[in-house]
């Protein structure tokens, strides 16, 4: 108990925790932000059969790729295979965050297909 005490008077590691607790609220903002925006404009797609807005529905999802493919690929990745050792298995370690970050991408685009769906048909657009 002690030990917890100190760790939370110390202004070092309070700091540190302040940052990485930021840097987590920060990432999850991003992604509901993006996840409302793709949505909405899905939305405005499925309830206004405008080529221009289903254009911007899909150049936003395109968008949201991006934001997920920097997470997955640009940042350090996901150690899936540990520290492959050698130029093969470091190219390895890179597909499967590829593959990672397209499957997160399309389990997103299901999940915000199926609530715009859900909300559509509630207030009756479709």
């Amino acid at each position: 108990m002690s030990r917890l005490i100190d760790k939370l008077t110390d202004q070092a590691w309070r700091h540190d925790m302040g940052r990485r607790f930021e840097a987590l609220a920060d990432e999850i903002f991003q992604v509901i932000r993006w996840v409302l925006i793709v949505g909405f404009a899905d939305y405005l797609a499925r309830a206004h059969d405008a080529a221009i807005l289903t254009l911007t529905y899909w150049a936003l999802s395109a968008l949201l790729f991006g934001y997920i493919a920097s997470r997955f690929l640009l940042r350090p990745e996901i150690p899936l295979l540990g520290n492959p050792p050698g130029h093969p298995g470091r190219l390895a370690q890179t597909a499967l965050n590829f593959l990672l970050c397209v499957g997160v991408f399309l389990l997103t685009l299901y999940a915000i297909s199926d609530l715009t769906g859900a909300i559509a048909a509630y207030r009756g657009a479709l």
